[in-house]
């Protein structure tokens, strides 16, 4: 079939057009992709800096609580006498007012001398700690440690219980055999108590369980997130993990409760706790996809205990991004084919002379 020179140049310019129309697209999807995820990519590493500084802003106020407390002149003849009675109230009144899960006073062998949270259990020795051995050695230490659960059930069954968590399996996470996990992670401080003459006489000790303790966490998103929602679904969400284990978190799942005893996408648990790299990209986070930052936490001896995540809802910038390039295509095209019908009225006239 053979077709005029006047057709063959008009399906030259749509070909042409069609072409140049495809290639824009793919260049405007490329830039447009880029700009706005790398935009959204600073931004959560920005809250992730804000996220890092609230978690060790807690753990500054449990440093600075049991210092102040291990100083009190009162703690001296308690020690001495082992006998509590003079500060328990106020002490009491500490956990209270700081919001501390556990206080514990021991005697220069490291041994209990008194559990305030949990008075039953004392006597036994806690030498293996090196939050103790540290303070016996006259330094003041504070920060994260995961705690077995034979320990925690010393500290009290509620603690244990409150560690203790069913695994619930999560799309995308590694594959495991652990049906549960019993250990809970703790963000605690340790001080010595010394005499008028500087000898250590004990320890101070005392902290926090961060397992099913939701504070800092929604601390955080309150700070950086707000109640921003999309589509009725938090644009962003926070966690701290131990391990690859959701242990507190504002993220929820498709019952709408937190969505603690979820696990991290293998990928992540791959870079983040296997390698110490922080992981800043997309992430698969329960049941949907986010734009996220994590990065290790890290115990007092530099050993990864855990993760502290960010992350903020991907479909919104999704749909922003489509509606971009859908209006870019809608005027690219329009001009284009404005361009094709120019074309083809001088080529008819051309044609026709």
């Amino acid at each position: 079939m053979k077709f005029s020179a006047k057709t063959r140049l008009g399906l030259l310019f749509l070909t042409t057009i069609c072409l140049i129309g495809l290639i824009s697209a793919l260049i405007a999807d490329s830039i447009v992709t880029n700009n706005i995820i790398h935009e959204v990519q600073e931004k959560v590493k920005q809250d992730l800096n804000t996220a890092r500084y609230v978690y060790a802003s807690k753990v500054r106020d449990i440093d600075r609580s049991i210092h102040w407390a291990s100083i009190r002149h009162v703690l001296k003849d308690v020690i001495k006498k082992k006998n509590v009675s003079p500060i328990h109230r106020e002490f009491i009144d500490l956990m209270v007012e700081e919001k501390l899960d556990f206080v514990t006073l021991l005697d220069r062998n490291g041994k209990v001398v008194f559990r305030f949270h949990n008075p039953s259990v004392s006597g036994d020795s806690l030498l293996g700690d090196s939050f103790v051995r540290m303070a016996l050695d006259r330094k003041g230490v504070s920060g994260t440690q995961v705690i077995p659960r034979a320990e925690l059930l010393k500290e009290g069954e509620t603690l244990a219980q409150k560690a203790l968590f069913r695994l619930i399996p999560t799309p995308k996470e590694k594959a495991t055999e652990r049906a549960e996990e019993t250990s809970g992670m703790v963000l605690k401080s340790a001080y010595p108590v010394l005499d008028f003459n500087r000898e250590v006489l004990g320890v101070l000790m005392g902290g926090i369980l961060l397992n099913r303790n939701y504070e800092i966490v929604d601390l955080i998103k309150n700070i950086v997130y707000k109640d921003a929602k999309y589509k009725g679904k938090d644009m962003g969400t926070v966690t701290i993990f131990m391990g690859d284990l959701r242990i507190s978190t504002n993220v929820l799942d498709r019952e709408g409760t937190r969505a603690v005893g979820t696990r991290a996408m293998k990928e992540v648990f791959g870079q983040v706790i296997e390698k110490g790299l922080p992981w800043v990209q997309r992430a698969f986070v329960v049941d949907d996809w986010y734009i996220t930052a994590y990065e290790p936490i890290r115990d007092i001896h530099g050993n990864i205990a855990g993760m502290l995540y960010v992350g903020l809802l991907e479909s919104k910038y999704t749909a922003i991004k489509e509606k971009i390039i859908l209006l870019f295509l809608l005027f690219s095209m329009s001009g284009m084919f404005l361009a094709l019908a120019v074309s083809f009225l001088l080529s008819w006239k051309m044609f026709k002379k």
